[in-house]
C-alpha cells in the first residue's frame, strides 16, 4: 500500500497510456504481411510461410521423416543442411513445381491460429525460425498465448505480449531517472515516449519491436548503476539474461549492446581500469557463447544472411537518403514537426544562460552512454538495413524511442537546477510534443480500410476467391480473407500457363470474387484471368488505394 500511496501519480500515468494503446488497437483492421508471419511462424507446423500449393503434406513428410530425427544435436545440424539446401533432402514434385492448387479456409486457420496437436510444439517454432533470419524467443511467447486463445486468430493475442513489454519498458524508464537522481523527470519521460506515435506503432505492429524495446532500455539501465556503482555489475544473473534474452529476440539489439560496449570500453581502458573492463567483457562473452549455444543459426542470420551486416541486397536509397528518412521519421514519431524550430531556439536560449557545466561533468559517461549510441545507431541501420518504403522502415529504430525520449528530458537538467523548473518544463513540453503529435500524425500499422475489406470476404464467404500477387509472401497480409472464403486460390501475377476452365471448383457456381493488387497491371491480368477461366463478365467491388493497395471484383459467367 506504501509503494501504491507513493507512485499513484505514475501508476495513474501507465493506466491512462495503456488505456490510450487499447484506444487505437480498437482501430486496427488489417495487418502487414510480416505481422501475419508472426503468427504463422510461431503456430504452423508445417512451415513458417503459407504457401499457394499443396505444400502442407510434402513438407511435413520432409521435415518429420528426414529432418527432425534423432536427438537434438542431429536435428540442429539437419535444419542447418535443410535451410541451406532443401534439395539435398528431396526432389519432391509438389515443392518443386510450385503449382497453385486451392487452399481452404481451415487451412488458413491452421497458419493463423494454434491447433490442439500444435500446443507446446516449440520445436516446431524453433525450426520455422531456423529457416527464416530472426531468433525464436518472441515466437515462443507468441507461440505460448496463442494456447489460450485455442484455434482462435486475434490481434489481441501479440497485443497482449507488446503490452506487457510496453508496461515493462515504462518501470524501466522510472528506475533510470531514479539511478540518474531525477525522479521529477519520470512521468514526463512516461508521457513524451507512451504517447508519442513511435512509441504507439511499437505496440500496435504485431513483431518483436516492441519486446527488443524493452530489452534493449533495461540494458541502458543495467550500464547506467554499473557506472553508477563504480564500474560494477552487482546483479550479473540479470545482466547477462538481459542480454541473452535481448540476443534471442531480435539481432538489431546486439548493435545497440556494441556500441554501449565499445564506448565503455575505451573510457575502462584508457583510465587504465583493466580489472573492470575484463569482468565486464567476461559478461558478455558469457552471454553470447550461451546464445549461440542456444541458437546457433544466429552466426549464419547476422553475418551472411540477406539481411545481415554482410548482405549484398541493392538498396532503393542511398545511405544520404536513409540518413534523412530516419531523422525524418524521428521528428515526426515524436511529434516534433511544425514545432522543432520554436525548441530548438528555446534551447539555444537556456543554453546562453543556464548551462550547468558541474552536472555536465557529473554525468559525462552518462551522456556518452545515453546520446551517443543514438546517433551511431542511425548511422548504421542506414547502412546496412532494408529500405522497405514510407512508414515501414521506422521499425528498425523503435528500439531508441524511450530512449530518445529520455535524451530529450535529459537535457533539461543541464540547462536548469531546480527539479521543480525541471517538471514543469518537461511536463510541458512532453505534454506540447504530445498533443501536437497526435493532432498532426496517426500510428502506422492500423491498415483502417482493411474492414471494408472484411465486410466484402464476409458477404461473400460461401463463394471462391482467387487472388493475384507478384512475389511469395505479401499474400500473408490477406490470411484474414482466405480464413473466410469459401476456398482460395492464389496466383502469382504470371498466370499465363494457367488454366481455369473445367476447374471442379469454379464449376460448382457462376461467379467468384476476384483481388488484384493496385500496382500490379490489372487490366491485363484481369483480361488473363476472364480468358482462362472461361467466365465473361465483371463488376468491380471494392477499389482501396489506401495501404490495402487492392481492387475486388465479382467475376460471372453467362448462361
Amino acid at each position: 500500500m506504501k509503494y501504491l500511496k507513493e507512485n499513484k501519480f505514475i501508476i495513474l500515468t501507465i493506466v491512462v497510456l495503456c488505456g490510450l494503446m487499447f484506444y487505437f488497437i480498437d482501430q486496427k483492421q488489417g495487418f502487414h504481411e510480416d505481422e501475419i508471419f508472426s503468427y504463422g511462424s510461431s503456430n504452423y507446423k508445417y512451415d513458417n510461410v503459407y504457401r499457394w500449393f499443396g505444400y502442407a503434406e510434402a513438407n511435413q513428410d520432409i521435415l518429420y521423416n528426414q529432418v527432425l530425427k534423432g536427438n537434438i544435436i542431429n536435428r540442429i545440424n539437419n535444419l542447418i543442411r535443410y535451410k541451406n539446401n532443401i534439395d539435398s533432402f528431396t526432389k519432391d514434385e509438389t515443392l518443386s513445381k510450385e503449382i497453385p492448387t486451392w487452399r481452404y479456409k481451415d487451412e488458413a486457420l491452421d497458419y493463423l491460429a494454434i491447433q490442439k496437436e500444435d500446443i507446446f510444439n516449440y520445436f516446431s517454432v524453433y525450426q520455422n525460425q531456423a529457416r527464416d533470419v530472426h531468433p525464436p524467443l518472441f515466437y515462443y511467447l507468441v507461440h505460448f498465448i496463442s494456447t489460450f486463445f485455442y484455434n482462435c486468430f486475434t490481434k489481441y493475442i501479440i497485443f497482449t505480449l507488446n503490452l506487457i513489454f510496453f508496461v515493462g519498458t515504462l518501470l524501466v524508464i522510472k528506475k533510470i531517472m531514479e539511478s540518474l537522481n531525477h525522479k521529477e523527470l519520470v512521468i514526463p519521460t512516461m508521457i513524451l515516449y507512451g504517447a508519442s506515435m513511435g512509441c504507439i506503432s511499437s505496440v500496435m505492429f504485431q513483431r518483436m519491436y516492441m519486446m527488443v524495446t524493452f530489452f534493449s532500455i533495461l540494458y541502458l539501465y543495467f550500464i547506467i548503476k554499473f557506472i553508477k556503482d563504480d564500474f560494477k555489475i552487482k546483479d550479473k544473473f540479470w545482466f547477462v539474461l538481459t542480454i541473452i534474452l535481448g540476443f534471442l529476440t531480435q539481432y538489431y539489439f546486439c548493435i545497440y549492446i556494441v556500441l554501449i560496449f565499445i564506448i565503455l570500453s575505451i573510457y575502462l581502458i584508457t583510465t587504465k581500469n583493466y580489472k573492470k573492463w575484463f569482468d565486464f567483457f567476461k559478461l558478455h562473452f558469457v552471454s553470447a557463447i550461451i546464445g549461440l549455444i542456444i541458437y546457433p543459426f544466429a552466426i549464419e542470420d547476422i553475418f551472411f544472411s540477406y539481411r545481415g551486416i554482410g548482405n549484398s541486397e541493392v538498396k532503393t536509397k542511398t545511405f544520404i537518403e536513409c540518413l534523412q528518412y530516419y531523422g525524418d521519421q524521428l521528428i515526426k514519431l515524436f511529434g516534433l514537426q511544425n514545432i522543432i524550430y520554436l525548441i530548438i531556439i528555446c534551447l539555444i536560449i537556456a543554453v546562453i544562460h543556464n548551462v550547468n557545466k558541474k552536472e555536465i561533468i557529473k554525468n559525462k559517461l552518462n551522456i556518452f552512454v545515453i546520446f551517443l549510441p543514438i546517433i551511431l545507431f542511425i548511422i548504421i541501420i542506414s547502412k546496412i538495413a532494408p529500405f522497405l518504403g514510407e512508414n515501414y522502415t521506422s521499425r528498425y529504430m523503435m528500439l531508441l524511442f524511450p530512449i530518445v525520449s529520455i535524451a530529450i528530458l535529459y537535457i533539461l537538467t543541464f540547462l536548469f537546477k531546480d527539479k521543480k523548473t525541471i517538471f514543469v518544463i518537461a511536463l510541458s513540453l512532453s505534454l506540447l510534443l504530445t498533443i501536437n503529435g497526435l493532432y498532426n500524425n496517426s500510428p502506422v500499422y492500423l491498415y483502417k480500410d482493411y474492414e471494408k475489406v472484411m465486410a466484402l470476404a464476409k458477404e461473400n464467404s460461401d463463394k471462391y476467391f482467387v487472388y493475384v500477387f507478384d512475389n511469395y509472401f505479401t499474400h500473408l497480409s490477406s490470411l484474414p480473407e482466405f480464413n473466410t472464403y469459401k476456398a482460395s486460390l492464389i496466383l502469382n501475377k504470371n498466370i499465363h500457363d494457367f488454366s481455369l476452365v473445367n476447374n471442379k471448383e469454379l464449376n460448382e457456381s457462376n461467379e467468384f470474387i476476384l483481388c488484384i493488387k493496385n500496382w500490379l497491371n490489372k487490366e491485363e491480368i484481369l483480361g488473363l484471368v476472364l480468358e482462362k477461366s472461361g467466365y465473361n463478365n465483371y463488376e468491380i467491388l471494392l477499389e482501396l488505394n489506401s495501404d490495402v493497395e487492392s481492387t475486388y471484383y465479382k467475376i460471372t459467367k453467362s448462361n
